[in-house]
């Protein structure tokens, strides 16, 4: 198959796969966080260097929150606390928004229409705060949509607006596909939705004369939502190849700590100031 490195997207989604199940066979899933535990794993393991993972929760300069599960980062702009000398995924982090990536709100099983609108939700929550960060814009971004022989053509943007845009994901080890995607959609939409190893959901796309258009980013200017696609045994592979394109395309601003230094500085002043009043 041309293009395909060598069926590089059906090796890793094997790969993945026995991954996953080497780790069930020793953590039951169903217990707890260790689904959670199992994809940071995964990821350390897929991604390249540069990139974090952790648990945890992404914060605003301002210390609003938002997510509970697992962050993709910049490991050289965002220092953690966790031991270097082990992997202790259990430790939640707190990650400044400007050194996020990526989002991944992880569930066991979805098998009820509530369960995927919440993990949506939280996934929502995230890209929310993560957007309040400051912009880098995305000079090539196609802002009448593509151009395709010289006009505008109705589907989605490939790229966003913003080259630091946040990636947002749910992924699920099983699902049940009578489950329907919500409908409703906007500008904080998760991205990708790994839904067991069998179905995948991206951004719906409509077929032109030669073929698929596709979006790698959630394109909230198109007019259709997330689609539940069937992908035999490789919507890991496929998935997490996805991640990867989006990850090697984003770019970050560094971390501004001016307001936190300035911060803690005044609030060092004043502690000392208040002391020898006394």
């Amino acid at each position: 198959m041309m293009g395909s490195y060598g069926g590089y997207i059906e090796r890793l989604a094997k790969k993945v796969e026995a991954r996953l199940q080497y780790i069930e066979a020793i953590y039951n899933f169903d217990l707890g966080d260790e689904f959670e535990l199992a994809i940071c794993a995964l990821l350390e393991d897929v991604l390249p260097a540069k990139y974090g993972v952790c648990r945890g929760f992404v914060v605003a300069e301002d210390g609003r929150t938002a997510g509970d599960d697992v962050i993709i980062y910049d490991k050289m702009a965002s220092p953690t606390l966790r031991s270097s000398l082990s992997r202790q995924f259990p430790v939640k982090e707190q990650i400044p928004v400007d050194a996020v990536y990526a989002y991944i709100e992880c569930k066991h099983s979805i098998s009820s229409d509530a369960v995927l609108e919440k993990a949506i939700g939280q996934a929502e929550a995230v890209k929310k705060l993560v957007l309040t960060r400051r912009a880098l814009d995305n000079p090539d971004y196609e802002l009448d949509g593509p151009v395709y022989n010289g006009r505008p053509r109705d589907w989605p943007r490939t790229y966003p607006p913003l080259k630091n845009q946040p990636f947002c994901a749910v992924f699920a080890r099983k699902y049940s596909p009578d489950v329907v995607v919500p409908r409703t959609h906007g500008e904080h939409t998760p991205d990708l939705l790994i839904l067991g190893n069998n179905h995948i959901a991206t951004q719906t796309v409509n077929l032109g004369a030669d073929g698929i258009k596709s979006s790698l980013f959630f394109d909230t200017k198109f007019w259709a939502g997330l689609n539940v696609e069937q992908a035999p045994e490789n919507a890991y592979g496929l998935g997490l190849v996805t991640l990867l394109e989006a990850l090697s395309w984003i770019e970050l601003l560094p971390i501004d700590w001016t307001g936190t230094l300035n911060a803690t500085f005044f609030e060092n002043l004043r502690k000392v100031r208040t002391s020898h009043q006394f």
